[in-house]
């Protein structure tokens, strides 16, 4: 019960596409200056797709949902979910992974290997054997079939990852006011010791800095937003301070002509900016 990743995540995107080993890189498919939303649309196909599919709709308000109930706020983002990983099976590229293949299944099963064996997020600079392990985490966790399917998803359905990053986000987040109908959701502990992974440690930066520069600036941006919330109510157990990191990031965002969604990332790192600010 972790985050990938978005998946997002956590970073789910960059998590994912960071585990490879000994095999060359498969960028993902080119993404337009101005992505379109998932709406009614799918990506380029060099195979035919079943006439009925289409991508499935997720929330475009990066910055807040709508204005409804909590109740009907969970349902939506698990909807969404689903009809994300429904809208997987119908793809040719996802049936020569594997025949019969269910991708929500096979989520669950990644998710429960990630949470079996957390990462250490601070320490390697006093202790050689946390810098050795998180090095190669994720490659004890994840076998190669986990590793070809995330590709597979990220190469063929790279238009719609802002969008899909932010679901998996709000997902992750929910919280206990939340119900988990799957069981699965991952604890506010665990996106913690990843966040902080891919934010503060060598090994987790490692992986992202070897990734194409959106999916790094994704996965730094999320993980950063989960630390700070950590920090904000009280834990942030190995004292990681996102202070640092947010400068360097927004100037990266900034440059960056490739997000649909930049003016809110900037936004929202300028407010947690101003928090730090005001503390110190």
């Amino acid at each position: 019960m972790i985050f990938v990743m978005a998946l997002l995540l956590a970073a789910l995107g960059s998590y994912f596409l960071g585990m490879e080993h000994g095999r060359k890189d498969i960028e993902p498919a080119a993404t337009p200056q101005t992505p379109t939303p998932a709406k009614n649309q799918a990506p380029a196909k060099t195979e035919p797709e079943p006439v009925a599919t289409k991508a499935p709709v997720v929330s475009q308000e990066i910055v807040q949902p709508k204005r409804e109930s909590r109740e009907d706020y969970c349902k939506r983002i698990e909807k969404d979910v689903r009809d994300f990983f429904d809208y997987l099976n119908t793809k040719n590229y996802i049936r020569h992974v594997e025949e019969g293949t269910d991708t929500f299944d096979h989520f669950k099963k990644i998710l429960s290997r990630l949470a079996s064996k957390l990462p250490i997020p601070a320490g390697e600079g006093a202790d050689s054997t946390v810098l050795n392990s998180n090095i190669y985490h994720l490659f004890r966790v994840l076998d190669r079939r986990d590793i070809r399917l995330i590709r597979e998803v990220l190469a063929n359905e790279s238009e719609t990852l802002e969008m899909n990053v932010d679901l998996f986000y709000r997902w992750l987040t929910l919280g206990e006011s939340c119900p988990d109908p799957e069981g699965f959701r991952p604890s506010r502990e665990a996106l913690y010791h990843y966040a902080g992974f891919f934010l503060n440690t060598i090994g987790g930066r490692s992986y992202l800095f070897r990734r194409p520069l959106r999916l790094r600036l994704l996965g730094m941006y999320y993980s950063l937003l989960i630390v700070h919330e950590a920090d904000k109510e009280g834990r942030n157990l190995y004292g990681i301070d996102p202070f640092p990191h947010i400068a360097p990031l927004a100037k990266e965002i900034a440059l960056y002509n490739g997000f649909r969604f930049q003016q809110a990332y900037l936004d929202k790192l300028e407010d947690i900016e101003k928090y730090y600010i005001q503390r110190r």
